[in-house]
């Protein structure tokens, strides 16, 4: 699967957290050599996990999966020393002109190895273009230690000037080296493996049982502290919802992203949906009840946009459908524009809570765009209940705002690709036998994290983190 899996869904600025808690991993392996370098441990000694990867410049499409990198070295079959050109079998990391360009960069992290000061070179890395790359080590993935640059198939370097006796390092940071303009399919050094000759990690025999968690923290975890029993869908269809994105109808989209949400609410779920559209117009669709799918989505596709847009008289109109609703309560208002119908939508989200409601408003702006005043309004709306804000721009942003309603789900597979548990974010976690798994987490793209290795009586920390605009997921220690 593409290393890139790092890279998936976002909601405004929050991180999740997956704790796996296992126990004991048998392991044995044999010494290999590789291209005149034996090691100790065999295919142990190399890079087990792909942490990050950020590509530079000019590199195409056959050589960026930075997966391409992990385990024994397999370019080059041919058994050359120094190779030059390029392999589909590496990665490359692009190259940068200047200093003042970005890098492209490769994260790993040994897992059931480490990298350590021992006789002679301690870490090797096999460069198929034979171009140079600046190298770092971490013990913690956070603080690095440049120990130098290398280059060859493989390049070497001993890390012993740099770092203290008796230290292992699990984080190794490959870093392109400013150059001249190059032009190759793979520009930049270009990655195929990268070995350590440190010791195996010592990993208990046995039938460990440990558990699984799913945390969320941030926004996120604001929002899913909240535990509403019961949700209310406040849908914009004014004309301007007859207007275009992309080429799609507004209101298509969102009819589309409110089908999806529906399919992928938890049984049982009490949901009710009020439309507005026109002054002095908003229908209750469907009031909040137990989730019937079928007959609610029918409803949905039959929406059509028209009128002003009167935000204050919904609003006014879901106090009285939330009346004889369990608390707590949880308004998701989709709008695409602000009041104006000359009603005050701020002073009608108050008015909820003054009424002694358990309630949340969440707020997404869909393609509000410029329209500052609008986006304002609809803020200081979410803000009155203690609730969110999300922007959404297109299809695709609009279906994560509405996730909120429906906590991402995950399923955690074995090395044989069985499925071994499937949950979702605050839910009790699976107990599991200590192993190597893959954890895909179902945002939208999902995120696939493999070679997941579990230690004995150790915690695995996956994050999902927002970085520019999408979401990456990360595993430490």
């Amino acid at each position: 699967m593409n290393g890139r899996a790092f890279v998936g869904w976002v909601l405004c600025g929050f991180t999740i957290f997956v704790i796996l808690l296992v126990a004991g991993l048998g392991a044995i392996s044999e010494p290999a050599t590789y291209f005149g370098v034996t090691f100790p441990q065999g295919d142990l000694a190399f890079a087990d996990r792909v942490v990050d990867y950020v590509v530079a410049s000019c590199v195409r499409d056959a050589y960026d999966d930075p997966e391409e990198a992990l385990g024994p070295p397999d370019a080059c079959p041919s058994g050359c020393e120094g190779c030059e050109g390029c392999d589909t079998n590496a990665v490359a990391l692009g190259f940068r002109l200047s200093s003042l360009d970005s890098r492209g960069y490769l994260i790993i992290e040994f897992v059931d190895n480490a990298l350590a000061d021992v006789a002679g070179a301690d870490l090797f890395v096999y460069i198929t273009n034979n171009k140079p790359c600046r190298v770092e080590i971490s013990s913690d993935g956070s603080n690095y230690l440049f120990v130098g640059e290398t280059v060859g198939y493989p390049g070497a370097i001993d890390i012993g000037p740099y770092v203290g006796e008796g230290t292992e390092y699990h984080f190794v940071r490959l870093t392109d080296v400013p150059a001249d303009e190059d032009h190759s399919e793979c520009p930049g050094p270009s990655i195929d493996a990268i070995g350590a000759m440190g010791p195996a990690v010592q990993i208990a025999e046995g039938e460990a049982f440990g558990s699984l968690e799913l945390q969320p923290i941030g926004d996120l975890a604001f929002a899913f502290d909240y535990q509403p029993s019961s949700f209310m869908i406040v849908l914009d269809t004014s004309s301007s919802m007859g207007d275009r994105i992309d080429g799609d109808l507004k209101i298509e989209i969102a009819k589309n992203v409110i089908i999806d949400l529906l399919d992928n609410l938890p049984e049982g779920a009490s949901v009710g949906i009020r439309t507005f559209g026109g002054c002095g117009h908003s229908v209750l669709i469907a009031q909040v009840a137990a989730l019937e799918r079928e007959p609610l989505k029918a409803e949905v596709r039959a929406l059509q946009p028209g009128g002003a847009t009167p935000i204050a008289l919904a609003l006014e109109l879901a106090k009285t459908d939330l009346e004889a609703v369990p608390e707590p309560k949880l308004l998701l208002l989709v709008s695409d524009g602000m009041e104006t119908c000359g009603g005050d939508p701020v002073s009608a989200a108050k008015d909820l809570l003054q009424s002694g409601y358990d309630l949340r408003i969440y707020v997404v702006g869909f393609d509000v765009g410029e329209n500052a005043p609008a986006r304002d309004q609809l803020i200081e709306i979410a803000r009155s209940t203690g609730g969110l804000y999300y922007d959404a721009r297109s299809s695709e942003e609009l279906r994560r705002a509405l996730s909120i309603m429906a906590p991402f789900s995950y399923t955690v597979y074995d090395d044989e690709g069985n499925s071994v548990f499937e949950g979702r974010i605050g839910q009790d976690g699976p107990s599991l036998p200590a192993g190597a798994y893959s954890v895909v987490i179902d945002t939208s793209p999902p995120i696939t994290l493999t070679s997941v290795v579990i230690q004995d009586q150790s915690t695995t920390l996956i994050t999902v983190e927002q970085v520019n605009g999408e979401f990456r997921a990360e595993v430490g220690n």
